[in-house]
């Protein structure tokens, strides 16, 4: 595929994109093309090192804020038709609270989630006060009980803090990957398919 067809291919691909991006993306990737054809690449090599043009557009769009795709996905470019408008008007009782609860049990899934997390460290650093706290709490003679029973809870305190301490990168990791694949997810549903 040569330039031209390239990027005739990613215009339309893009078509969901608002005009002034578009052209901005357009314009960046034939100067993107051009850079490789300089180093002495041919335009077929330039544009399948690339990618496809689709696969290059449903990355770009997925950049895009959810507010414009929302506007770009469901209000249609000749406006909105009088059926269309009496279904919406007329569906409203059913679809509104249908998405609502769905966008409602999504977030409350998320914020359960983090709440764990945030209830796991706490746990991790309380384990780690413990620590802390009962050799102090014995060399100060606040605690009573038998020495060796308080310096052994403190050893173990100590070392449930340090393994439960491993856990928070990976687990904080998985989450915020996981409330990225949901913004992409809820990204797609917006991203027209096709051309």
């Amino acid at each position: 595929m040569n330039k031209q067809e390239y990027l005739d291919a990613l215009r339309c691909a893009l078509a969901q994109m608002p005009g002034e991006e578009k052209e901005k993306q357009i314009a960046y990737y034939d100067e993107l093309i051009q850079d490789m054809c300089e180093d002495g690449m041919s335009e077929t090599e330039a544009t399948a090192r690339l990618g496809e043009p689709d696969a290059v557009a449903q990355e770009l769009l997925a950049a895009l804020p959810l507010s414009t795709l929302v506007k770009t996905r469901v209000r249609p470019s000749g406006g909105f038709s009088p059926l269309v408008i009496a279904l919406l008007v007329l569906g409203f009782p059913l679809w509104f609270p249908l998405l609502s609860s769905a966008f409602v049990v999504v977030l409350s899934l998320l914020i359960t989630l983090w709440a764990l997390f945030v209830s796991y460290a706490a746990v991790v650093f309380a384990l780690g006060l413990c620590a802390v706290a009962t050799p102090l709490a014995l060399v100060f003679g606040f605690a009573e009980g038998s020495p060796l029973v308080l310096v052994g809870l403190a050893l173990t305190s100590a070392g449930l803090c340090v393994l439960g301490a491993l856990l928070i990168p990976p687990l904080f990791r998985g989450l915020t990957a996981l409330c990225r694949a949901v913004v992409r997810g809820v990204k797609s549903i917006f991203i027209k398919k096709g051309r």
